[in-house]
């Protein structure tokens, strides 16, 4: 192992030592994807979800507990964007527009505590920001009808660019038909501890670290390569909502709106962020929480790494 492998191992490994104080899945060590998975992504306390510019297929943004961070070549290399002191939970994209939300830190480094019966981002003031360049830019937006608390996920449905979704981390949903610019209250609780959230032809779909998965607030039968039910993040493919990445250990992926899945990369490594580019459906990206980043050119079949 070369040595900037090992200190790329040895930072993860001191990020996740809280994560696995508060009782992780599993307790053994990530372990390296593949002996050619180099470290790329920058270094963070967390991995949230990343999103593709709806414009370039290698301009990307990363939302992590220690805020936004953006690249223009496919992942290569990295620079922070957006507000200071935040943990950034979601970035997605809606026509032309990305949104990114999560909570105010105020100094806070805890990026997940246990909370609304899982795990959850830290409860405290919530932030939306809206971006028109690519993620090169942020504003702050202030929606009427949305309470001004942490924001643990955003969703698009992908019938309708315009329908946001943001589910809190009290697990309450809210609904926005134009953008962004008003939300209303859909449910006060989600089916199952508020973590990712998604929008399918089957409806609402979610799913956590400790529980599974949830399609329209059912639970569904749902185990992860390793024999547990982790769920991190799911990605709709832009265009065919039916197909749907799933980040757990590795990558699956399900052709009927996230009712089922099977394995596309597999991994002995927790993967989190997972996307499909706007303006070419058949590349996606997902990455590990050893640094790693991967890209799919044939609509997450096969995968390959970054770097």
């Amino acid at each position: 192992m070369t040595r900037g492998r090992w200190l790329g191992v040895a930072a993860v490994a001191a990020f996740l030592a809280a994560f696995f104080a508060l009782g992780a899945v599993s307790r053994n060590s990530p372990a390296s994807t593949s002996a050619t998975a180099s470290r790329i992504l920058p270094t963070a306390n967390w991995y949230w979800t990343v999103a593709v510019s709806p414009t370039d297929t290698n301009t990307l943004v990363l939302a992590t507990g220690n805020g936004l961070f953006r690249s223009s070549d496919g992942g290569k290399t990295w620079k922070p964007v957006g507000p200071k002191s935040v943990n950034a939970t979601s970035v997605v994209v809606s026509r032309s527009t990305m949104y990114a939300g999560g909570v105010h830190t105020h100094g806070l480094a805890q990026p997940i505590v246990q909370n609304a019966g899982g795990r959850t981002a830290p409860n405290g003031p919530g932030f939306l920001q809206a971006s028109s360049d690519g993620g090169a830019t942020w504003h702050a937006i202030h929606p009427s009808g949305l309470p001004g608390q942490a924001v643990q996920a955003l969703a698009v449905d992908p019938a309708s660019a315009t329908v946001i979704y943001a589910l809190l981390t009290s697990g309450a949903v809210y609904r926005s038909s134009d953008g962004a610019k008003s939300f209303q209250l859909v449910s006060k609780k989600l089916g199952g501890p508020p973590w990712s959230l998604a929008v399918t032809p089957a409806g609402l779909v979610s799913g956590d670290m400790d529980t599974g998965a949830y399609v329209a607030g059912k639970k569904i039968a749902f185990t992860d390569p390793r024999g547990t039910k982790m769920v991190m993040e799911y990605a709709p493919q832009p265009g065919n909502p039916s197909q749907v990445l799933l980040s757990s250990y590795g990558v699956e992926q399900s052709n009927d709106g996230g009712k089922t899945f099977h394995p596309v990369l597999k991994s002995s490594v927790m993967f989190g962020p997972v996307a499909y580019a706007p303006s070419d459906t058949k590349t996606a990206y997902a990455a590990g929480f050893d640094g790693s980043l991967w890209r799919s050119a044939d609509g997450g079949k096969t995968w390959s790494p970054v770097g």
